[in-house]
């Protein structure tokens, strides 16, 4: 790995002029009816030993089917503003952003792109690119609020008509909606009042993002056929509530790591159960007449063992079990990782056979988020591994990045494309043990590290990382046949990111936060130059 890593740099976009093989996939209906125009690149890279040689069929000649999902993302809290608009409440975001020292510069989320005002200009500059597919949450806190008298969230109605109407101008525009329910920002008042994800066993919390599901099921499904229980389960689980850098920043509040480290696992828990129930009221109340897909996305910086040996294999396995198959392992199997079980004993939760019962088929299509490729060694027997928080203290691994890995603006992220094939074989092959149906990649971007408008209109290593990654899953899908439907990019436009604030910009727009103008970076025209099928087939397909 030593030796790919150093070899590894960025290259120059292809343009879409490599010949590409021809192959047949049978697309499910619903995807199908989903789907939109498929684009590719034309740069390859070498990701280990390919699959059987594929079966044929029709595709564009960047190699991708016409029916392949290309869209972009956002979430609520990191670009709606709007903090007191349309009867919304606090949440958990909120009082973290607005305690000193927390996140970069000080920053909030209180006006962020303003897109609960420029929304019908958003949707605007989507069409202006050829976006197809847009992927963004909703708010809890704006879509419901707390009645302290009933202890229980209610319907905000006007929080509801600002998503009516973003849903409604998305489809005149002819963008499909792809909507996830939990995006990191729980509602303030059932953190504090009912005990939030951090309680053990928490059933309160479970019955209440049922019926927040149900809300937004019964409400928006006639306009949604894709929903996602949760984006990024890990990163709130580990970042919010172990190493503390994210909101609510340990439980009690206090500076991270956070002092419980058995609570990280306590909150997986609850939210797995919580997607379960949600998953529940759909499949028998929504699903049958609104013949809707189901998922939750799930993220892996994949890891790879630095060297051949036996053991630092071992702990690369043992890495992606405690990152991803934490939590797709229960949707299959109801119960978690046996690694997992290993390591943590009795300080990992359990579930009862009702509960088990109800995570397996819970999603209908896996949605993975990646961005970086991580080389792990196992520690030896005198050495405690890495100690940044407790989760992967527990692993009793060291985690590190190839030489000449080229790195985004944010210090966790380096590039390298073949890793995001790697995950898809792992989590989805073939051959593999784990998920056997369709697969979306619902995030993966870059950090520019171009600075201001003129230099992100010329950033060329944010389209080359799009470019390089998404060949990446042109060749799982062609050489190793996993079943990827669709991409999605991260992101739409330059938002609040969590703790760095506005410090970082993973957009295809560059947005200036005084004036809210969006301008077009290099990527965004390499989106729209690329992103349609250019109808080139070969005869008598």
């Amino acid at each position: 790995m030593r030796d790919a890593a150093t070899r590894y740099h960025l290259h120059n976009d292809g343009e879409d002029g490599v010949p590409r093989r021809r192959l047949h996939l049978r697309w499910p209906v619903a995807l199908l009816l989903l789907g939109g125009v498929g684009v590719g690149v034309g740069v390859r890279y070498s990701a280990g030993q390919a699959a059987a040689a594929p079966t044929q069929v029709g595709a564009c000649s960047n190699g991708f089917p016409p029916a392949f999902i290309w869209g972009l993302g956002t979430s609520a809290y990191q670009i709606e503003g709007g903090v007191n608009l349309t009867g919304r409440q606090p949440s958990i975001w909120d009082g973290f952003a607005h305690t000193p020292g927390k996140t970069s510069n000080g920053d909030t989320g209180d006006v962020a792109c303003d897109h609960v005002r420029l929304f019908r200009s958003d949707v605007e500059l989507m069409r202006s690119i050829g976006l197809r597919h847009y992927r963004f949450s909703l708010s809890w806190s704006r879509a419901m609020s707390w009645d302290a008298a009933r202890r229980r969230m209610v319907p905000n109605e006007p929080g509801l008509r600002f998503y009516d109407a973003l849903l409604d101008a998305l489809l005149a525009a002819g963008i499909t909606p792809y909507v996830t329910l939990y995006h990191w920002d729980l509602p303030q008042a059932l953190h504090t009042e009912l005990g939030g994800w951090h309680t053990p066993y928490n059933a309160p919390m479970h019955a209440e993002f049922a019926r927040y599901a149900a809300l937004c099921f019964g409400r928006y499904g006639g306009r949604v056929r894709f929903w996602a229980t949760f984006n990024e389960p890990w990163t709130f689980a580990v970042e919010g509530y172990s190493l503390g850098q994210k909101a609510p920043g340990c439980v009690p509040t206090g500076p991270g790591p956070c002092p419980d480290g058995d609570a990280v696992y306590v909150v997986g828990h609850n939210v797995l159960l919580a997607h379960a129930a949600a998953a529940e009221v759909y499949r028998r109340e929504y699903q049958p007449s609104q013949r809707g897909l189901l998922s939750m996305s799930l993220n892996c910086e994949f890891s790879l063992p630095l060297t051949p040996s036996r053991e630092d294999a071992a702990a690369a396995e043992r890495a992606n079990e405690f990152y991803l198959g934490w939590w797709l392992q229960p949707l299959l199997s109801g119960d978690y990782p046996a690694v997992m079980r290993q390591y943590l004993g009795a300080r990992l939760p359990t579930f009862s056979r009702a509960q088990s019962a109800s995570l397996q088929a819970s999603i209908d299509v896996l949605g993975l988020n990646h961005y970086s490729t991580h080389l792990v060694r196992a520690a030896r027997p005198h050495e405690l591994g890495d100690q940044w928080c407790s989760w992967i203290t527990d692993q009793r691994l060291y985690s590190s990045y190839g030489a000449g890995w080229p790195q985004a603006a944010s210090a966790w992220e380096r590039a390298y494309p073949p890793g995001i094939r790697l995950l898809l074989r792992w989590a989805a092959g073939r051959s593999g043990s784990r998920w056997h149906g369709d697969v979306l990649v619902t995030e993966n971007g870059w950090g520019c590290n171009s600075v201001g408008a003129a230099a992100a209109a010329h950033d060329v290593q944010q389209q080359e990382y799009l470019a390089n990654y998404t060949e990446q899953v042109r060749l799982a899908l062609v050489e190793d046949g996993v079943p990827v439907r669709g991409y999605f990019g991260w992101s739409l436009l330059d938002n609040f990111e969590w703790n760095d604030g506005y410090s970082k910009r993973f957009g295809l727009f560059y947005v200036d936060y005084e004036t809210q103008a969006r301008t077009p970076k290099q990527a965004a025209r390499w989106w729209n130059r690329t992103r349609h099928c250019s109808e080139k087939r070969e005869a008598g397909v």
